[in-house]
């Protein structure tokens, strides 16, 4: 009997610093790591399948940050966004033309959508723009070349985007 104690004290023991870190807002351990996956609604249509393209990171407010996609003629593309409330509302998607820098899409001329579906009818990358709204001592940093160091931000969240992709449907007859 003691020792089936002692396994289960030594166990115990093991186990108790994972359960620590488990529980915080510390963002040391990858805490936005697959939260695209996770916590972003995917489309109900079932040809619609997840590509390769989708993200997660980590935002503080006034942040704008881009990621570069290729979409190809033929086919249906859904791109959404999730993210945690701690961030606001009011968060930017924009669809930027890699080549010539022309905004595509922006979901501030439409409502602040967190999904835009759309057919591609030339191969094209584009880039996908978030802007989360408001100001961090972080973000004005990143802009100013005098600033050496900033208090460590608080007020971090998880921005997740989705693209998702089919063949383009036949229409008509």
């Amino acid at each position: 009997m003691n020792i089936r104690i002692l396994k289960l004290s030594i166990a115990l023991l093991l186990i108790m610093p994972f359960t620590g870190t488990a529980q915080t807002n510390d963002y040391s351990m990858r805490k936005c790591f697959g939260y695209q996956r996770d916590s972003c609604p995917r489309s109900e249509n079932v040809y619609y399948k997840l590509t390769d393209d989708s993200r997660s990171a980590l935002f503080v407010k006034g942040q704008t940050s881009r990621v570069r996609v290729s979409l190809y003629n033929g086919r249906d593309y859904r791109i959404s966004f999730c993210h945690d409330r701690i961030l606001g509302e009011g968060i930017v998607m924009r669809l930027v033309d890699a080549e010539n820098g022309n905004t595509l899409y922006d979901n501030a001329e439409d409502n602040y959508a967190t999904e835009f579906e759309f057919t591609v009818t030339q191969t094209r990358d584009v880039y996908v723009e978030i802007e989360i709204p408001g100001s961090s001592a972080l973000a004005e940093a990143e802009n100013n070349e005098e600033m050496i160091f900033v208090r460590k931000e608080t007020a971090m969240g998880c921005v997740g985007i989705l693209v998702e992709h089919m063949i383009t449907p036949p229409k008509g007859f």
